[in-house]
């Protein structure tokens, strides 16, 4: 009872209820938040009688009951949502969609001993090498 008294959350209701309605006090905090436990409440603020009985003086919403079915919630937008839309005209998409790429009409001939013309050409040299301009 003394920890309870001493607790900054009760000590007010200690102080208002007389001290020999302490122990009807203690049995109805036990029974108000044994009832809180069950009741569903996100938020209540408790008053007592000077007599030391608690009841609730305010009672916020419930909580939501997780069971409880929700509908469902959208992550993206819809497609018919302006968010989709674009200020490339018509004609441009329209374009890009039938031109694919297409493979070029003369490809290089391929000679014996792999590797590319360019490394054929430089002979292993590094063909990136900055040039000398002193």
């Amino acid at each position: 009872m003394r920890q309870l008294r001493c607790d900054p959350n009760f000590a007010p209701l200690f102080r208002h209820v007389h001290p020999l309605c302490w122990w009807v006090l203690w049995w109805s905090l036990n029974r108000f938040f044994l009832w809180y436990d069950t009741c569903g409440y996100d938020n209540l603020l408790l008053a007592t009688t000077r007599w030391g009985y608690v009841y609730p003086a305010f009672m916020g919403e419930k909580k939501p009951d997780p069971k409880a079915w929700r509908p469902y919630v959208l992550e993206k937008p819809r497609w018919d949502d302006p968010v989709w839309s674009t200020s490339v005209p018509t004609h441009f998409l329209t374009l890009a969609a039938h031109e694919a790429p297409r493979p070029h009409p003369n490809p290089p001939p391929r000679s014996g001993g792999g590797g590319s013309r360019l490394w054929r050409e430089t002979e292993g040299a590094c063909a990136l090498a900055p040039h000398n301009t002193s």
